[in-house]
């Protein structure tokens, strides 16, 4: 397991359809962690955010799970993206 997970993501839309968005965190919870629900402090290109790595029954092409990260609106404002930008998202677990 590592300390601090650094990657860049597309901005994806939330299929709830309010303008809320996500980013996949590119490894498996349950793999690297033993879980399938994760509290991380984590940064969108440098912008802070305290929230969870969720599964939310999203699927790869390939069929494996997905973890997804929200993207707040403020913190897409503040970066001046939105969906479809790429995003350099680093994480942390929180303790």
């Amino acid at each position: 397991m590592k300390l601090k997970y650094t990657f860049v993501a597309e901005i994806m839309p939330s299929k709830i359809g309010k303008g809320g968005a996500y980013v996949v965190f590119p490894y498996d919870l349950k793999k690297e962690f033993g879980v399938g629900r994760l509290k991380v402090n984590a940064t969108f290109d440098g912008v802070f955010y305290a929230g969870s790595i969720v599964n939310m029954g999203l699927k790869d092409p390939a069929g494996n799970i997905c973890y997804i990260l929200g993207i707040k609106k403020d913190i897409q404002q503040k970066i001046a993206k939105t969906i479809g930008d790429s995003v350099t998202v680093t994480v942390k677990v929180r303790n």
